[in-house]
């Protein structure tokens, strides 16, 4: 899933006449300075708040809220992505669950517009990723609560979530990294092809690749896109 048309988070204010041009222009300057994401820049700027910002982007690309402390995350469905990353690009994985016969990986994150963080993560897990909206520092609390064995993060005052989103909380609960798997079905004890078993040890060595910057995730898809023309 990716948000309409490819926009991202700047832009879509500035349309939507939630920031104006000299603001955006300021947030944008900080950030080239000092780095960070845009929407961290323009809170801290003061120019909106981060339940603004997670109102605008619910509204605007139809993405839920939901609510952390309502959701009971598996451990192996955290360990599907690595500290490096959720820290990151300040997301949290929640739960498998089964969509139109295809596991989908639900994916909290304060900017849904950052589609390298989406193609990052679908690349690492092998899930399509459907992302949910939570407040910024909240993933960051959770974070550390989950990875790094720190204190349950302190609730904001401020509610930001309609019945209909706490439903989706509550639902989100249920789902664990097998939940696409029938219960009832027994174990096989097959030999795995050796092609699948040395998947895993492939996508890490490309991810550890990437990191030193060997090549980018781009490169490597356009070359993998151009092997399979050639066959």
């Amino acid at each position: 899933m990716t948000p309409p048309a490819h926009k991202k988070l700047g832009e879509m204010l500035l349309e939507n006449g939630i920031i104006d041009q000299t603001q955006l222009r300021v947030a944008l300057s900080n950030q080239k300075q000092y780095g960070g994401r845009l929407g961290t820049v323009i809170i801290k700027l003061g120019f909106l708040k981060d339940t603004d910002i997670l109102k605008f982007l619910s509204k605007q690309l139809g993405i839920q809220m939901v609510d952390l402390y309502k959701i009971t995350i598996d451990k192996k469905v955290l360990n599907l992505i690595h500290v490096e990353t959720v820290e990151k690009y300040n997301i949290l994985p929640l739960a498998i669950k089964a969509a139109s016969g295809k596991p989908s990986l639900y994916l909290a994150m304060s900017d849904p517009t950052n589609l390298e963080a989406i193609d990052a993560v679908q690349f690492a897990v092998g899930y399509n990723i459907q992302p949910v909206l939570a407040l910024e520092s909240t993933i960051s609390g959770f974070i550390n609560y989950y990875y790094k064995d720190q204190p349950l993060p302190a609730k904001i005052n401020e509610p930001i979530l309609t019945q209909k989103d706490e439903e989706l909380s509550v639902e989100m609960d249920k789902y664990k990294i097998d939940s696409h798997v029938k219960q009832d079905e027994p174990e096989k004890h097959t030999e795995e092809p050796l092609e699948n078993q040395l998947q895993p040890f492939i996508k890490a060595l490309i991810a550890i690749l990437i990191k030193k910057g060997i090549f980018t995730l781009a490169e490597f898809k356009e070359t993998l896109s151009n092997q399979d023309k050639k066959h």
